[in-house]
This record gives C-alpha cells, sequence and structure tokens, in this order.
C-alpha cells in the first residue's frame, strides 16, 4: 500500500528534475456529531435488526478540485454501538458479537479510490473488527460541499458496503441472526 504525500511527490519531482505537480491536498476531520455509521442485518429471515455506530475520528485527503478523495482512515467507537434496545446492545458489546472490552474500536483505512461518476467513487481498503482484518469496497458519493455559517467549508460522503459477520469471527445465533452486515455511511467533515 503505496501513499504519497504532496512533500513526497515534491522530493521526488525534484529529484529527477521534473516541476512539481500544481495539486494542493486538502486534509478533513470528521464532525462526529454529524456523522455515523448504520448497521441492518436480518433476524430470523423475518425482521431487520439496525443498530448505529458513532465515528471516534475520520481523516479525508482530496485534492482541491476533486469530489473523489484521496484517502480515507476513519475509526469507529464500537463501544457506543446502540440498537436503543439496552439488552440487544449488551448483547451485541459482549464477546459473542463486536467483544468492546477487548476491541473497542472497528477501523476502515483507504487503499484505493476509483471514480465511477460525477460525483461516484468506490473506496477499496481494509475493515478491521475483533482483531481481524479484510478487504471491504464501499460504494460512496459526494452528497455535499458548503460552506457552514461561520465559514468553513464542509463536505458530506454517502456510503454503503456489506460483509460477512462470520468473516470476523461473529457465528453465535447462526439461523436466528443473519450473515450478511448491510453498512450506511454518513461522513461529514469540515475543512
Amino acid at each position: 500500500m503505496l501513499r504519497f504525500s504532496a512533500l513526497g511527490v515534491f522530493a521526488l519531482t525534484a529529484a529527477f528534475g521534473c516541476p512539481a505537480p500544481a495539486v494542493a491536498d486538502v486534509v478533513w476531520s470528521a464532525d462526529t456529531a454529524r456523522s455515523g455509521v448504520t448497521m441492518s442485518v436480518s433476524q430470523l429471515l423475518v425482521s431487520k435488526i439496525a443498530g448505529t455506530i458513532p465515528f471516534k475520528s475520520a481523516t479525508i485527503v482530496t485534492n482541491e478540485d476533486e469530489s473523489a478523495p484521496l484517502l480515507v482512515d476513519t475509526m469507529l467507537n464500537a463501544s457506543a454501538l446502540t440498537t436503543h434496545d439496552p439488552q440487544r446492545d449488551a448483547q451485541l458489546r459482549s464477546d459473542r458479537f463486536f467483544d468492546v472490552a477487548r476491541f473497542p474500536t472497528i477501523t476502515f483505512a483507504s487503499e484505493r479510490i476509483v471514480e465511477t461518476g460525477p460525483r461516484t467513487f468506490d473506496i477499496e481498503g481494509v475493515l478491521t473488527m475483533r482483531g481481524v482484518t479484510h478487504p471491504l469496497t464501499f460504494n460512496a458519493r459526494l452528497a455535499a460541499l458548503t460552506h457552514d455559517p461561520n465559514g468553513a467549508r464542509r463536505l458530506r460522503y454517502e456510503a454503503s458496503a456489506r460483509f460477512r459477520r462470520s468473516d470476523y469471527g461473529m457465528v453465535y445465533g447462526r439461523g436466528i441472526v443473519g450473515n450478511d452486515v448491510k453498512l450506511d455511511v454518513v461522513l461529514e467533515a469540515v475543512n
């Protein structure tokens, strides 16, 4: 996995006598109050259980003139997972599922981003949960690029992906709880 900073690209181009590119990287930080992940899974093949996990942090890097990110690194607070049912939340936080006592965070690190349309792109990377890492691709879009009342630039990405919970060692409740988990992400960030 190679990631070049603007300084690294400048150093390489200077070493080979090439003019430096005129691209400026812009670093964005998550507004954790306006961002979150909704997870949903089927229960008894009839109903859906949905829960939310808040962001602990996220960093996004873009070019000044691009809507697709160059890099997305996120950390979720698995310990704060909620379905608004205290008994279910305790079970999901237990070692049968997310094991938040040992693994309080979930991370995603992008490795490659491929534009699929004017404001859409796939974010390919790795999801680490319960100490296990697997590749995961999010289908994403830039939903908004605005300024807030204080003049700060804000962007909002929306993304979705699916994973199998058994890939991360969550095998409890097979036949009762589905294996396919859907993620819907809203990530709002400030520059």
